[in-house]
């Protein structure tokens, strides 16, 4: 019993730690985490909210493939509401940002990712639906432990972002295209929710 919560809260520490420096390493251009964020919190949103319409203690549920998620529509309000405070902030932080995310806002907001991905224990989900923040902080552990063991860099400058950046693509392009990418990343990982959940029926 004990060493289970040890394990777990080394676990829990683990996901949002790598998930607040994940995110604080994207926010390096106008509206890049901002808009990346409200791609992944939507995805989340649905997640936990279908965990409520499954939940276990809903009558005639399928007890084999239901969900014991605590509070699922907290977590999908929670989510929403982050939503909705990210759009105003991208307004103001759309290129030409007039108002700037800084370590104190992205370590929050990966802080925030981490945490629901554990409550709605989908973790891993989390790392297919978030996966430009993943190839963002891979980048960066990619170019150091190359730098360190070769002298070499493999991108130009890390994170990825700021690689395009010094191959010629101009910011709101690169801002755009890794939104097109995030989204093709939350489709992949809402198609294999789903299909999970298909499968246990």
């Amino acid at each position: 019993m004990v060493i289970g919560v040890i394990l777990y809260l080394i676990w829990t520490n683990l996901i949002v730690t790598a998930w607040s420096n994940a995110t604080n390493l994207t926010d390096g251009l106008d509206g890049l985490a901002a808009g990346v964020s409200i791609l992944v919190f939507g995805a989340y949103t649905f997640i936990a909210y279908f965990q409520r319409i499954q939940a276990c203690t809903q009558l005639g549920a399928n007890q084999a493939n239901c969900y014991s998620t605590r509070d699922p529509l907290d977590l999908a309000i929670f989510c929403a509401a982050l939503i909705g405070a990210l759009a105003g902030f991208l307004w103001w932080n759309a290129s030409p940002a007039q108002i700037f995310m800084g370590d104190t806002g992205s370590l929050a907001l990966g802080g925030a990712l981490g945490a629901i991905a554990v409550t709605t224990k989908h973790e891993l989900v989390l790392g297919i639906v978030g996966g430009l923040f993943v190839v963002e902080a891979l980048s960066v552990i990619i170019q150091v432990g190359s730098f360190k063991s070769r002298g070499k860099r493999v991108f130009r400058m890390a994170p990825l972002h700021h690689h395009f950046e010094m191959v010629g693509w101009n910011e709101v392009t690169v801002v755009i295209r890794f939104w097109i990418i995030c989204g093709l990343f939350v489709a992949a990982g809402m198609g294999i929710f789903y299909g999970e959940w298909v499968a246990g029926q």
